[in-house]
């Protein structure tokens, strides 16, 4: 067997394990499937996948060996590991509720009373081996079904969601407390944090380690704060700064409209300059719509569905229609383009690479969510933003990410409370209330996620920064960029190594 046939043989059992993963990435085969949330289905997939990833050790250091090597080996650890049954939520992505309606597809409703009465069996049982969810986050889970049943069609499906409500409410009495949400506090939480950085960094990096990058970030942006906080309100303390952005109404957009004028205008402004980004400029348009009613509790201020495969929906940027008007043009940038948009569709485009390395999403979230992180900044270099509050929003984006970095890791291998990762949004982010709720229950509901923004787009600085020096007046930035982009989703260990095989060519 080839390294492209084991590929396809792991792709279609990883697709089958998680078919909502792969209608999220736009593989429409998948769409009348649900997941078996049964431990014996999660333990075969970890036993299967284990296997794929010992088989591809067989062909050395070939780029697509690696890159199945990772991911299979990965998809072992999540099966071996399964924190999501010990955390219900809301969450897009965090949990296979939240994946099932972001997923949608209407081919799945023959199935989703058995999804929905398994995934109650599944809590149950997992409360009992000692690993309960959190009592904040079952609510919000109730929460979510109870706004999605007026919306389903079928009975048994609206009777079967009904008594997954109930079941969020009965284990509300053995639920984790808003001292306890760290997954370290459950049983084998503390090996399943360790896995989780490693599959979101793709790095060999510590939690102390993530710990202390953060809090390093963070002093780095103080100039920034600064010196642009001067220019836009002439103030330049950066706590000062921080509040006055925080706390100005005038800051605020009330109307859904204007908020969908900004991000038109943005995302018009980075499409024009395509091509002094990339020559493999995304041919697909992106779309942008409100986030869809019923989820604008849950979701956060703006994430992207990647186009399908077969053309049938395009690739969407949905957007919250509250909050402040600051950061939109940096979120335009970060969803749409030249972030996750011209990103996606590049991989999508990559036909010669393997379906496996081309559809995987937050499955190599250090590239994906590192590269769009970097578009921010990179956006920020080509002057696409409108004004010095719009690039101080930047900023606020940038610090948020770094926050990330401390919160996460404080509320998964520190022992942090809820509260105490609040807080420290609250004193080092310029997060509303309810978005510091938000942000603090997302890193709760999926940990080690919210790592990969800092430390990819750190990664692809350095990987920046390395090549200009070594290139010297033969770098060329759009170079740069399509052998990112051409490198298809990888690891950032093996982006690494395809970067310096490209810099010593290039010399």
């Amino acid at each position: 067997m080839t390294v492209r046939e084991l590929g396809i043989d792991f792709f279609g059992r990883l697709n089958r394990y998680d078919p909502l993963g792969a209608s999220l990435v736009g593989l429409t085969a998948y769409d009348t499937l649900l997941p078996d949330p049964r431990p014996e289905a999660d333990r075969a997939a970890a036993h299967r996948f284990r296997a794929v990833a010992r088989s591809a050790s067989a062909f050395g250091d070939d780029v697509d060996a690696a890159v199945l090597r990772w991911m299979a080996d990965t998809a072992a650890d999540e099966a071996e590991h399964c924190l999501w049954e010990a955390n219900a939520s809301a969450m897009v992505y965090g949990s296979p509720q939240a994946s099932y309606f972001m997923a949608g597809s209407d081919q799945r409703l023959p199935v989703a009373a058995a999804f929905f009465d398994a995934l109650a069996d599944r809590y149950r049982d997992a409360s009992s081996r000692g690993r309960p969810s959190t009592r904040a986050l079952l609510r919000q889970a109730r929460t979510q079904l109870e706004n999605h049943l007026p919306r389903t069609g079928p009975a048994d499906v609206r009777a079967a969601m009904r008594r997954l409500a109930d079941c969020y409410t009965e284990l509300l009495e053995t639920a984790r407390d808003d001292h306890h949400v760290g997954i370290s506090t459950i049983t084998g939480g503390e090996a399943g944090y360790r896995a989780a950085v490693a599959a979101h960094t793709t790095l060999p990096i510590t939690p102390g380690e993530v710990h202390d990058l953060g809090l390093e970030l963070l002093a780095d942006l103080d100039s920034q704060w600064s010196a642009l906080g001067a220019e836009t309100f002439q103030i330049k303390d950066p706590i000062a700064v921080r509040a006055h952005v925080r706390d100005d109404p005038a800051l605020k957009i009330t109307g859904a409209d204007a908020i969908m004028a900004t991000v038109a205008a943005a995302l018009d402004r980075a499409v024009a300059r395509t091509p002094d980004i990339t020559a493999l400029a995304a041919s697909a348009p992106c779309h942008f719509a409100p986030v869809p009613a019923g989820d604008e509790e849950s979701a956060p201020a703006a994430y992207y569905r990647p186009p399908a495969v077969d053309g049938s929906q395009p690739g969407t940027v949905f957007i919250r229609t509250t909050g402040s008007r600051f950061a939109l043009e940096a979120l335009t940038f970060h969803e749409a383009v030249p972030g996750h948009h011209f990103q996606i569709v590049a991989a999508q485009g990559l036909t010669g690479l393997p379906d496996f390395r081309r559809y995987v999403d937050s499955r190599l979230s250090a590239y994906v969510e590192g590269w769009a992180l970097y578009a921010e900044q990179l956006a920020d270099e080509l002057n696409l933003y409108s004004s010095p509050l719009a690039r101080l929003g930047r900023v606020a984006l940038s610090a948020l990410r770094a926050a990330r970095l401390v919160a996460d890791t404080g509320l998964h291998s520190r022992g942090w409370s809820r509260e105490q990762a609040r807080t420290f949004l609250r004193d080092n982010t310029v997060l509303t209330e309810r978005d510091v709720r938000q942000e603090t229950d997302r890193y709760i509901a999926w940990p080690g996620q919210a790592l990969a923004y800092s430390v990819g787009a750190r990664e692809i600085l350095r990987l920046r920064s390395t090549a200009r020096t070594a290139l010297g007046d033969r770098f060329d930035l759009v170079g740069f960029h399509d052998q990112i982009l051409g490198a298809g989703i990888v690891p950032l260990s093996v982006l690494s190594g395809l970067m310096t095989r490209w810099i010593a060519s290039a010399r």
